[in-house]
């Protein structure tokens, strides 16, 4: 009895063996997913950064080019263009423009404030000699 009692032990003996060996190899792989992490992550930083480098000078030789700065006056120039265009043609059919309608609005505000302060200051008059 004493052979399968050994073969026990000895199933025993190999299985605890395997598993150790599982939790060594385990640990090891651990350790080499972790240092392809960093390796991994120290090349995407470097990379990323040698992106926003090369965005940044793209970005500024862009806005720098004399093409870009053309077409900012050629815009800001039609922009004038279009500006006075509308207002000569509103102007030929007697419409008023806005700024026209602003200024208008803005008088009458003023004449009404003032209208105001008279009638304020006639009744004022008016029950002061009454009350006299």
């Amino acid at each position: 009895m004493a052979e399968p009692a050994s073969i026990v032990q000895e199933g025993v003996d190999r299985v605890r063996a395997a598993f150790g060996s599982i939790e060594d190899e385990f640990g090891r792989v651990q350790r080499r997913v972790r240092a392809g992490r960093r390796d991994l992550e120290k090349q995407l930083k470097s990379g990323r950064k040698g992106l926003e480098k090369r965005t940044r000078k793209l970005r500024s030789e862009v806005l720098g080019s004399p093409a870009l700065k053309r077409l900012e006056t050629l815009r800001k120039d039609v922009q004038q263009q279009l500006t006075d265009t509308a207002d000569n043609l509103l102007r030929l059919l007697q419409i008023a423009s806005r700024s026209d309608v602003e200024r208008i609005d803005r008088k009458l505000s003023q004449l009404s404030r003032k209208l105001r302060e008279i009638e304020d200051t006639r009744e004022s008059r008016r029950s002061e000699s009454a009350s006299a």
